[in-house]
């Protein structure tokens, strides 16, 4: 779980807290711009850590329901073989990682959904905004 967040976290080209849209500044007023994008920053920034904390509970669920029916799988296999405890082993380890596997930790959205949210909240706010939304 830990290595796939720290892999979500390498795969962001420049931290949510820097990211600024490209905006037409013939129709944004320097002053108001900074507020704005400081505040639509920190909307996203909750955003996205709900989104990552959500998905680090789903994958624990999936997991441990892995786990689970991976052991049991590895014991009814292992009662026919004489070598319970190998299978059982064997089929947890394989049910775990089909779980995390089987976790929907989507990159796109984790690397631009947050910045799409910083896009339309400062065009909501009348910034012009000029870059495909969330791609900065």
């Amino acid at each position: 779980m830990l290595a796939v967040t720290m892999l979500a976290n390498c795969t962001e080209m420049e931290p949510l807290s820097e990211y600024t849209p490209v905006v037409d500044h013939n129709f944004s007023d320097s002053k108001d711009f900074e507020r704005d994008v400081q505040e639509c920053r920190s909307i996203a920034l909750r955003v996205q850590d709900d989104y990552r904390k959500r998905q680090e509970k789903q994958m624990a669920a999936n997991m441990m329901a892995g786990l689970i029916v991976g052991a049991a799988t590895g014991a009814i296999i292992g009662n026919n073989t004489g070598y319970q405890g190998d299978y059982i082993a064997a089929g947890a380890a394989t049910g775990v990682a089909s779980g995390a596997a089987a976790t929907d930790y989507t990159y796109d959205l984790v690397k631009y959904g947050p910045r799409r949210i910083v896009d339309r909240c400062m065009a909501n706010r009348g910034h012009q905004i000029l870059n495909d939304i969330g791609r900065g």
